[in-house]
């Protein structure tokens, strides 16, 4: 079900302008906003969640990025393959 929402006509005009320069009609610029708008709010309240749990937890912003630095290091360390391997193999699948 659909909800009908009253815009100011110059704002309107703006926005019809605007999404025409991007090839796009004014009604799936404002879907993408308000879907950029909902995952920056659940990124927040995720964020203010992991915030709380990292002051209880006692680990410091110094312990973090050591622990990154020690991922990083690890993933740089592994075998990955023959050179040209991966592209090989996308050739393959994309010539059929």
């Amino acid at each position: 079900m659909g909800k009908v929402v009253e815009i100011n006509g110059s704002l309107w005009t703006k926005l019809s302008s605007a999404a025409s320069r991007s090839g796009q009609t004014p009604e799936s610029v404002l879907r993408g906003l308000i879907r950029d708008y909902l995952e920056t709010e659940a990124d927040r309240t995720l964020d203010a969640a992991l915030a709380k749990d990292v002051l209880s937890s006692g680990y410091r912003e110094e312990d973090a990025v050591r622990v990154v630095r020690e991922y990083r290091k690890q993933v740089r360390t592994k075998p990955v393959g023959k050179v040209g391997e991966a592209s090989r193999r996308y050739r393959r699948t994309r010539s059929g």
